[in-house]
């Protein structure tokens, strides 16, 4: 746990950094939560990582008995017997002329009273020669840890992962909804205006009705928000571990300026350093590697001393007449009916197997990256373009807003001009964010996901 500790101190600083004050409990109004804050409540939260600490700390408790088996143990024995009252049978010879021999066997009861009995013992067993399974044993014990380590550290980044996720979706979910607002409230100014236009005779019917049916359109679109600001808002709630509520998001996270990405063979490099996946698998072939060595041990002889120090008495435990042994027992399997070639065998095909793993996930982790890599390229391209559209839009829906009330363009060129901008505004909002995420997921399939809240700022 020191290491994972030490592993994740870069991050840990950077939100004790980035955050104000703790917030005790979330009570039932609305509350302000940042980026950094989020972070905090999802790692407090025992239901992401408490499995993954305990089983870190089971492979250290494991460890350590591997560890404890070189050497050796002593213990303390004691036992009292009690025996109750009881009748014994006296035999005894006496002379009895009338007897062949001269003698006749005579049987008397004798009556005995209860006995007490101790036995005390202090015991000492030491492995003297194991064939290296214990050191074997050890090691892989050690792997064990490791790799419960590389779990946990690839489950902290899959949870920063998703609470990055589901802040952005409530944060894209809240843009849709304050875009729905704000397209609403436009049509119905608009729809006064048409209102009155019928009035003086300058608007038609249909021009009315166009206008409704845009509105209608318009609210249901907002519906449609709202449900999803809800179940975003649901997603995010489940990770920081509190009560489906509403909240307030104060940061809009976005790219710091100095955030650059790095080559594509750069990116490959690290991401064969950085993945849980590849570790995890690179240590279980050291862990089959070492298995096997075990296995070519079958033959080895086992070599225990075993002392012991002790007596009997009727008295109390004490060692004031006691006495040690000491000894030597060895094991030598000489034959087993192929059985220990055979588990060779298991651990070679099971070597290779690992291998033929390792290097299939390499080939889907380099592919995983280049589809990522040129997702972020796309990103940034299509973010760049719906830009320049929204602003092509706005500045069309202005020329066309003056045009109508000039009279030299109709309702429905209006109406048309506004819809243009309001889908431009949803496809910038959009772009914006999936860029933000696009880079995201790039430094998660690098194993780099705390690095990359290094190249975050936030905007509240």
């Amino acid at each position: 746990m020191k290491r994972i500790n030490k592993f994740f101190s870069m991050l840990t600083l950077l939100l004790l950094l980035s955050c104000s004050a703790w917030p005790p409990v979330l009570a039932a109004e609305v509350e302000a939560i940042s980026l950094a804050e989020a972070l905090q409540m999802a790692l407090a939260n025992p239901y992401n990582l408490g499995a993954s600490s305990a089983t870190v700390a089971v492979a250290e408790a494991q460890k350590k008995k591997a560890e404890a088996g070189r050497w050796p143990s002593l213990g303390l024995s004691t036992n009292y017997t009690r025996i109750g009252p009881h009748t014994m049978a006296y035999t005894m010879f006496v002379p009895d002329p009338s007897a062949p021999d001269g003698y006749r066997i005579v049987s008397l009861p004798i009556e005995a009273g209860a006995t007490d009995t101790y036995s005390t013992s202090l015991n000492l067993q030491l492995p003297v020669y194991m064939g290296g399974k214990l050191a074997s044993a050890t090691e892989m014990a050690r792997l064990g840890l490791h790799t419960a380590e590389i779990d946990y550290q690839a489950e902290y980044q899959d949870l920063i992962y998703r609470v990055i996720q589901a802040y952005i979706g409530v944060l894209k979910a809240d843009g849709m909804v304050e875009l729905s607002k704000g397209q609403i409230k436009l049509l119905k100014e608009h729809q006064k205006l048409i209102e009155t236009n019928l009035s003086l005779g300058y608007a038609t019917k249909s021009d009315l009705m166009e206008t409704k049916i845009r509105l209608t359109q318009a609210e249901l679109g907002a519906v449609k928000a709202e449900h999803g600001k809800k179940l975003a808002l649901e997603n995010l709630c489940n990770l920081l571990g509190i009560a489906p509520q509403e909240v307030v998001l104060t940061s809009k996270p976005v790219l710091a300026e100095r955030a650059h990405l790095p080559e594509l063979e750069e990116v490959l490099r690290r991401a064969e350093e950085g993945r849980p996946e590849l570790k995890k698998l690179e240590t279980a072939v050291r862990i089959a590697e070492e298995s096997l060595q075990l296995s070519k041990k079958y033959w080895h002889p086992n070599l225990v001393m075993i002392g012991s120090y002790g007596t009997q008495n009727q008295d109390r435990p004490t060692f004031e007449d006691a006495v040690w042994s000491f000894t030597l027992n060895l094991d030598w399997k000489f034959f087993d009916a192929g059985a220990g070639k055979a588990g060779i065998r298991e651990a070679e095909a099971n070597l290779q197997t690992l291998k033929f793993q390792l290097a299939q996930v390499r080939d889907l982790l380099k592919l995983e990256v280049r589809q990522k890599y040129l997702a972020v390229t796309e990103a940034a391209r299509v973010l760049a373009l719906t830009e320049l559209s929204q602003q092509q839009a706005a500045e069309n829906y202005e020329i066309l807003k003056v045009k109508f009330e000039l009279g030299a363009a109709t309702n429905l060129e209006l109406l048309s001009a506004q819809n243009t901008l309001n889908m431009t505004l949803n496809d910038y909002l959009y772009a914006e964010y999936d860029y933000y995420l696009a880079v995201s997921d790039l430094y998660k399939a690098m194993g780099e996901t705390e690095k990359f809240m290094l190249e975050v700022s936030e905007d509240a």
